[in-house]
């Protein structure tokens, strides 16, 4: 017994239990439903029994090992030897087998995305070159066309040489 209240329903042989099914990727609810428990009982055995708790811990992490080596081959590629069966004068023949698979695109992303996802996100990376500061020339440029509006008003007089002036300033 635990303490008050009813008797642990843990049991030594499952923490070698725990380790087999955490490998082959189970969830803490998977643990739950396999010893026909609560989510919250698997919760406190994790806590009260350190064997249970290395058990889930090591089982998961050959597990998740096992799939990163398998993702990881995926994405550079791998060879592996087999052997074919040939029919050979009507006789069938065990012959040795070289098979290449190549790289596979999605496996490599994935692997990207997540091994460094801020070099390889989704989508393109936001420009953060703003270029040079204009607002200095923007607001000259206002000004020159203000004065070339006033001149251009002013100008009414005949001028040749104002009203061209006042026409060049007045088209920028």
């Amino acid at each position: 017994m635990d303490g008050p209240g009813r008797p642990s329903l843990y049991q030594p042989e499952f923490a070698a239990q725990a380790f087999e099914l955490c490998l082959a990727g189970a969830t803490n609810r998977d643990l739950a439903d396999t010893f026909e428990v609560v989510h919250s009982t698997i919760d406190n055995w994790l806590q009260k029994h350190p064997e249970f708790a290395q058990s889930v811990k090591r089982g998961r992490a050959l597990a998740d090992g096992r799939v990163a080596h398998g993702l990881y081959s995926r994405a550079i590629g791998y060879t592996y030897e087999t052997t074919r069966v040939v029919l050979h004068r009507g006789e069938p023949v065990a012959v040795p087998h070289t098979v290449h698979k190549p790289p596979d695109v999605r496996a490599c992303t994935f692997w990207l995305r997540n091994r460094r996802p801020q070099q390889w996100r989704e989508g393109p990376k936001p420009v953060q070159d703003e270029g040079p500061d204009c607002s200095p020339l923007d607001a000259a440029s206002g000004r020159a066309r203000l004065a070339g509006q006033a001149e251009a008003a002013g100008s009414s007089s005949g001028d040749p040489a104002l009203a061209h002036v006042s026409l060049r300033g007045a088209h920028h």
